[in-house]
C-alpha cells in the first residue's frame, strides 16, 4: 500500500480488499490502483523496455523508483515486493503482480522443497505473461498464512544476506566493461 502512495500517482488512491479465512489462519489481499505504473514509475530513474521487464525490476530488491542509485535512498530501499514476495515463497502462498499490458505470478513452493531466494524474480519458478488487456496502475495480490514456521523465521535474516548480493549483482549488470576484440 506504500507504493501507492509513494510511486503510483494515482489521482484516488487505491482499493484494497482482505479477506480473513479462520479455518486457514491465512489472509488474502488485493490492492489495485489506476496510477501510471510500474514502468512509467520506474522509468523515471530505471530503463525497462516492456512492462514485463519493469516488473521484473520491481521486484529486484534495492531498485526503487525513487532514485537511480541502486539500494535506494534513506526513504526507500527498493525492497518492499521482493519482501512481499519472499513472504509468500517462504509460507508457499499466493503472489501476483500485474501492470500495464504484463502479468507476474509466483509459483507455490512445494511443501518437502527447500526453498531458494534470488534476487531476480524470472529465475524463481513462475509464470509471466505479456500482451494482456492494458491495466493503467498496478494490481497485487497475495495470500499470507499466519502460522509462523521456521523458515518464516529464517526469513529476515536471508534478506538481509540477499539484499548486499543484489546491490552487487545489480551493478555489476548495469557497469558491465566493454569487451575489446
Amino acid at each position: 500500500m506504500r507504493n501507492v502512495l509513494e510511486h503510483s500517482e494515482a489521482q484516488n488512491g487505491a482499493f484494497v480488499c482482505a479477506q480473513y479465512n479462520k479455518e486457514k489462519n491465512r489472509i488474502w489481499i488485493g490492492i489495485a490502483d489506476i496510477g501510471i505504473g510500474i514502468k512509467a514509475s520506474l522509468g523515471k530513474h530505471h530503463f525497462s523496455d516492456s512492462n514485463l521487464e519493469a516488473i521484473r525490476l520491481a521486484l529486484w530488491p534495492g531498485i526503487t523508483g525513487t532514485t537511480k542509485r541502486i539500494g535506494g535512498n534513506d526513504q526507500n530501499a527498493g525492497v518492499g515486493l521482493f519482501f512481499t514476495k519472499s513472504i509468500a515463497k517462504v509460507n508457499r502462498d499466493y503472489f501476483m503482480i500485474y501492470s500495464g499490458d504484463a502479468m507476474y505470478k509466483l509459483h507455490m513452493a512445494p511443501k518437502r522443497k527447500k526453498i531458494r531466494f534470488y534476487p531476480d524474480a524470472f529465475k524463481e519458478k513462475h509464470k509471466r505473461m505479456q500482451n494482456l488487456p492494458f491495466w493503467r496502475g498496478t494490481v497485487v495480490g497475495i495470500n499470507i498464512t499466519l502460522n509462523q514456521t521456521q523458515e518464516f523465521d529464517s526469513l529476515i535474516r536471508i534478506l538481509l544476506d540477499i539484499l548486499p548480493q543484489a546491490i552487487s549483482e545489480r551493478n555489476r549488470e548495469k557497469y558491465k566493461l566493454p569487451k575489446f576484440i
